[in-house]
Parts: C-alpha cells; sequence; structure tokens
C-alpha cells in the first residue's frame, strides 16, 4: 500500500476512499482572504467547510485532478460510514488518554474541538441518549466534517494504522459510554471560592 502522507490532500482524499468514505471538496483555505466562501475574511472556519449546494462525492477517478485544479481545498467527509461526536478540544484530549487504552478511535483534533468516530447510527449510545451541553452529533449523509488536512484539522489519531495503512475498525458508540461523560464534567473551570 502506498505511503499515506498526512498533510497531502490528494494522498489522504485516497485513502479516504479506500476506507470507503464519500469525500467532497470543500472551500479553499487563502493566507490573505483565509476562505473563498463569500464571507471570507469573517468566516469562522476558513477553507474548512462545504461549498454551497450538494455534497457531490469525488469520484474515484476525477479526485486527482480536481483536487490539483483546486489547491487549499478542504476535504468533507460526509457521515455516512461513521458517526461522529464533537467536543471541546480539552474534553476531548481527556477522553482520548482514557479510550486509547480501549483501542484505536480515529480523532480530529482543531484548536478548539476534538472530533472522535464511531461507528454509524451509534454515536447517541455513548450518551445514553442524552444531549451534552458542548457536544455535537454528525448522523448520516446530510452532517459532515471537515477531515484532515482541511486548514487547522489534523488527526491525533488516524483512522488507519500508520505502520501498515490498514483500517482501524471503528467502535460502537456505547464503548465511550461514561468516557465521554467523564471528562467533559472534569474539563469543565471549577468556581473559585469566595467568588
Amino acid at each position: 500500500m502506498a505511503p499515506i502522507h498526512a498533510g497531502d490532500t490528494i494522498s489522504c482524499a485516497r485513502a479516504y476512499a479506500r476506507l470507503g468514505w464519500y469525500v467532497a471538496r470543500g472551500e479553499r483555505y487563502r493566507p490573505r482572504s483565509r476562505c473563498t466562501c463569500p464571507e471570507a475574511a469573517a468566516c469562522p472556519t476558513p477553507g474548512a467547510h462545504p461549498r454551497p449546494g450538494a455534497l457531490t462525492p469525488l469520484g474515484p477517478d476525477t479526485l486527482a485532478a480536481e483536487l490539483t485544479a483546486a489547491p487549499g481545498a478542504s476535504l468533507i467527509g460526509l457521515a455516512t460510514h461513521f458517526d461522529a461526536i464533537t467536543l471541546p478540544r480539552q474534553a476531548g484530549m481527556a477522553a482520548m488518554v482514557a479510550i486509547d487504552r480501549i483501542a484505536p478511535v480515529p480523532c480530529i483534533v482543531t484548536a478548539e474541538q476534538a472530533t472522535l468516530l464511531v461507528l454509524p447510527a451509534t454515536a447517541r449510545y455513548a450518551f445514553d441518549g442524552g444531549n451534552l451541553p458542548g457536544v455535537e452529533v454528525c448522523i448520516g449523509p446530510d452532517q459532515w466534517v471537515a477531515l484532515p488536512p482541511s486548514h487547522g484539522a489534523r488527526w491525533d489519531t488516524p483512522p488507519w494504522d500508520e505502520q501498515t495503512g490498514a483500517p482501524v475498525q471503528l467502535l460502537h458508540g456505547r464503548a465511550l459510554r461514561g468516557v465521554l461523560v467523564e471528562a467533559l464534567a472534569h474539563s469543565r473551570p471549577s468556581k473559585v471560592h469566595g467568588s
């Protein structure tokens, strides 16, 4: 299997295609104008979100050409072959310390968030179906996540074995039950006595 270059958009897109994931081309990052979307300099996630309109997966035969023609484009993963659980970065990193003892779980990190990927239709089991402040869940083809190397996103734990390139088996959401709740509880700032 060809090496996967984590910083190369085409290499990563091909790796995602081998996993069976549906990936669309998103907006592009520009150092001066920040984003190619209409919000440009005011965009909250420059170069890391979909383009207007329907999310159309890249075809395996046209993938390289489309991405070469759009330097700096983000890779948008449709939540069809995984569910995505996004939480504040501090809580996510605390959870990953415990989760790494269970099994590798693909985790994307940005400056403010951590996104963990689990088996499709299982994310709700990680929280007993309840809603937790600061947690977002992406489920189904209308939902998406910005995949590395989209601007500002990188893999803490990639969805493949870094030695062999073999896919990492996604866990059921219930395997993370308790771990995420505890991490969120411990990451909340404590009140200062007397304040």
